[in-house]
């Protein structure tokens, strides 16, 4: 599956990148360009799709193997943002991010993580209106841990929703969500690789106000500090 489904999408992600930057020249008319976007877009989509139904897939299988090596916070964290950038722009949407100066690199799956901040970015980005803003954070807790949030001013969850929204196939009711696709699985599979990580994830939100999801990665995982675990998760 993994290179059945892959592979085209590869494809088709690279030649409309080069048809989107005009590689070899002019395509004669915006509305290609329009088109080339538009393939680009869906391609991300399904290929998003795609990693985090094999992901889930091997976690519930007990085979997802956390590739751990030193990995820069700030970088993962700029990594992300950029990732969402052009989406939030033609949302009509601020971006915030502010990484406490001095953070050391932690021991982690340096792709897991983006995987967890650009899941938790692209969700703030999908359920705030034009005119809202998204705010990334990372800090060091009182207690050592490394603290990630991710808050938006979007349209917020429904306390009776908050309990379920981290279900594998979870889908929110509401007419706004209901007019933005997804699979389900994007919390469901952010709360397993932040459990992997030996780490929690907490949820807050309050419907017009907007939402806020805290991860906590604990402290051993700094660099300087695996002299005290293993670091095997």
């Amino acid at each position: 599956m993994s290179h059945e489904l892959r592979t085209p999408l590869n494809a088709i992600l690279g030649f409309s990148q080069i048809i989107r930057r005009q590689l070899y020249g002019p395509v004669g008319s915006d509305k290609y360009l329009e088109y080339a976007r538009d393939i680009w877009d869906s391609g991300e989509h399904l290929l998003g799709i795609v990693n985090s139904v094999l992901d889930t897939s091997k976690i519930e299988a007990g085979s997802f193997k956390l590739d751990e090596a030193p990995c820069d916070v700030a970088e993962i964290v700029e990594a992300a943002m950029r990732m969402v950038e052009e989406r939030a722009h033609r949302g009509g949407l601020a971006l915030g991010q502010h990484v406490a100066p001095g953070l050391r690199p932690i021991l982690a799956d340096e792709r897991a993580c983006r995987q967890i901040f650009l899941n938790l970015l692209g969700n703030a980005v999908k359920f705030t209106p034009a005119g809202g803003k998204v705010t990334a954070t990372a800090e060091i807790a009182p207690d050592g841990s490394l603290l990630l949030h991710v808050a938006d001013n979007g349209i917020g969850i429904a306390p009776a929703d908050i309990e379920k929204v981290f279900d594998r196939f979870s889908q929110v009711d509401g007419s706004y969500a209901r007019r933005h696709s997804g699979t389900g699985l994007g919390l469901h599979l952010t709360k397993k690789l932040v459990e992997l990580h030996g780490g929690t994830i907490r949820l807050d939100s309050e419907v017009g106000v907007g939402t806020t999801v805290s991860v906590t990665l604990p402290a051993w995982r700094w660099c300087a500090d695996i002299g005290v675990r293993s670091g095997s998760v």
